[in-house]
């Protein structure tokens, strides 16, 4: 199955500070490590600039520190590149070009941006400080678990993907406050061995979706080092169809779990692999850069 770049997601700060965000053609386990490359250009030209001299390796998201619009109309677009250094002669992979605004104008985004500042004032008197550790949908299949043939899991405590079937399973955490509810739901569930009885513990949680959660995501609390997983979540608000604060259901992981193996920090790269030189990464020319932080 060819691999294509199908969703690339823009979160835009109009004066610096912009995330980008991609993913990959479902099912596709392309050889690794993959090789990101995140461009720049304006419409009607065929003119990209590259925005990152050393690549994002095996990773689904950047963020653009500098302000690209000096008016009013936000006319530039980004897109990514993706090359497999280790496949000799794979083609590069080309995403399609996203307008740099995001999904909403100014106007809209700027009231967007009023309702996420509010909730980050809540945050800062009722909020508990953790870490958000995303999983992996994309990148190298697991040589250890991933069964060949119908790419399962075959071992969910393995060491080499954390039971993800993904080679390292997880990215490196992001600061991710939330707002715990006082009440939390305890759970006695009587299933068949080896599994045996097990007592779930879940907490309903208020969130920012920046960056986006989604389930089996995991959630670190700062303070104690108890870590959740997202077993699901509810949007309670958004705007002009773009989510920004949802409930999420997060349950306790024991002590046990495989998730509490997972680093926080990114861990070295592997050096073994020699690592190829864009066919395009000219210098790029910086306007303000911006402390610009909202959100």
């Amino acid at each position: 199955m060819s691999c294509t770049i199908n969703r690339v997601e823009i979160w835009n700060m109009s004066r610096g500070g912009t995330q980008i965000c991609w993913g990959l053609s479902q099912n596709a386990f392309p050889k690794g490590p993959l090789h990101f490359y995140v461009d720049f250009g304006r419409p009607a030209t065929d003119t990209w600039v590259a925005l990152n001299k050393e690549p994002i390796v095996d990773d689904c998201c950047f963020v653009d520190p500098c302000q690209r619009s000096w008016e009013m109309l936000n006319d530039a677009y980004y897109r990514v590149r993706m090359i497999q250094p280790s496949v000799p002669g794979a083609p590069v992979t080309k995403s399609m070009p996203v307008r740099a605004n995001g999904r909403l104008d100014k106007k809209d985004w700027l009231k967007a941006r009023e309702i996420v500042r509010k909730e980050y004032l809540n945050f800062k008197v009722s909020g508990t400080d953790g870490f958000l550790i995303k999983r992996k949908k994309f990148g190298v299949a697991c040589p250890r678990c991933l069964e060949f043939d119908t790419r399962e899991v075959t071992d969910s405590d393995c060491p080499i993907c954390y039971g993800v079937g993904i080679v390292g399973g997880y990215y490196p955490g992001v600061m991710y406050p939330v707002i715990l509810n006082a009440q939390w739901n305890r759970k006695i569930n009587a299933g068949n061995p080896p599994k045996g009885t097990s007592s779930d513990i879940t907490k309903p949680a208020r969130v920012v979706l920046y960056p986006a959660i989604d389930t089996k995501d995991i959630w670190v609390r700062a303070d104690n080092d108890e870590r959740y997983i997202v077993d699901s979540y509810t949007v309670v608000a958004s705007y002009r169809g773009l989510p920004l604060v949802a409930m999420a259901t997060l349950k306790l992981a024991p002590t046990t779990d495989i998730v509490y193996s997972v680093p926080i920090e990114p861990t070295p790269a592997d050096e073994t692999v020699e690592d190829n030189e864009s066919p395009m990464v000219p210098e790029v020319r910086r306007g303000l850069n911006s402390q610009y932080q909202d959100w």
